[in-house]
């Protein structure tokens, strides 16, 4: 069974050779359908001094908080198209906001649902004649929205109020990938795992990148501006790699064997610059989904089990992380979708 299922991810896997992600549409949806599991604490190893690996420890993460969203029209709700022998169409990406709430792009409904940091509904944005594909968010609140149809970034002030809007050269998003904010920089992080410099921020107002800048980042960045880079040894374990733009010469590099392992990415940085992963590996003929911790240093590991997502449609992440540390799971599941609020 662990056979077909890691042949089955390789058939569909279009990530390329060293960087890989979960699929947009996952042979696990059909091939793997196990019950959410309770959260458990897991031996990890944790990296000492130059990156060699040390005695392991349980992971300190536990499950605060879980909110289930149901699906349909109404206020509160998100929505969910299903039948016709078509795909389903969801909920496809969320954000976090500056304050540590949830946003949720509702694509169905064609607007942003607003939750507080512990999962609770406050308000949505309607977003009329928007053909809504991600959303981000920066350090002042703005919240910005991509449009599939126009290929355009829309910026909204925190209270909804409509900014400025930039057109997006076609090129630098023609893989999936999702977008994120670090300082004035707006990134497309693509299917290869790096970072496409598509906007920046000039008194608060979306413009063209100057030509001189630096395009395309062999990584992911962080809030502080490190840059993350995975490589991954399908079965095996991974690599993870950080740099700083201030000192480009000096790169922190850590192994974490992890067997069984078929996808990972880079899922955040929180304000100690600890850095996060979310991984897929096979156990037995199961998929186990986890997010690594790592120190500032990158000598510190820890990894916390989280529940299992059945694959019900594509999502552009499945967790990020909080400036607090605290992870937060977006699961848009068949039935219904949940937020899951994990803490240290």
């Amino acid at each position: 069974m662990a056979v077909a299922l890691l042949a089955g991810i390789c058939l569909l896997s279009w990530f390329g050779l060293r960087h890989v992600h979960p699929a947009r549409t996952s042979p696990f949806a059909e091939m793997v359908r196990q019950p959410v599991v309770p959260v458990v604490a897991s031996r990890v190893t944790s990296a000492g001094p130059g990156g060699a690996l040390a005695a392991g420890r349980p992971a300190a993460y536990r499950l605060g908080a879980q909110r289930v969203l149901s699906y349909g029209n109404a206020e509160g709700e998100v929505g969910m198209v299903r039948g016709g022998g078509q795909p389903p169409v969801g909920p496809e990406s969320f954000a976090l906001g500056k304050d540590g709430g949830v946003l949720v792009a509702d694509v169905v409904n064609k607007r942003v649902m607003f939750y507080d940091r512990n999962g609770a509904y406050l308000r949505s944005l309607s977003l009329p004649g928007i053909a809504l594909g991600d959303i981000a968010t920066d350090g002042q609140g703005r919240v910005y929205v991509y449009d599939q149809a126009r290929r355009a970034l829309h910026q909204y002030e925190s209270d909804g109020t409509p900014g400025s809007t930039l057109d997006l050269n076609p090129r630098d998003i023609d893989t999936r990938g999702y977008f994120h904010v670090a300082g004035d920089a707006l990134y497309f992080a693509d299917a290869a795992a790096r970072d496409v410099l598509v906007a920046m921020l000039k008194d608060g107002v979306l413009v063209v990148p100057d030509a001189a800048a630096e395009r395309v980042a062999d990584g992911v960045h962080g809030a502080s501006g490190r840059i993350y880079s995975l490589s991954l040894d399908k079965g095996q374990g991974l690599r993870l790699d950080i740099r700083d733009p201030a000192a480009p010469s000096a790169v922190q590099s850590v192994q974490a064997p992890l067997p069984g392992i078929v996808s990972a990415r880079f899922a955040g940085e929180d304000q100690a610059r600890r850095s996060y992963v979310q991984t897929e590996r096979l156990e037995g003929d199961r998929i186990i989904l986890e997010v690594l911790a790592f120190g500032a240093d990158g000598g510190e590991l820890a990894a916390t089990r989280m529940p299992e997502n059945d694959y019900a449609i594509w999502t552009a992440k499945l967790v990020e992380v909080r400036g607090d540390g605290a992870i937060v799971q977006f699961l848009p599941q068949r039935e219904q979708a949940r937020l899951n609020l994990f803490v240290n």
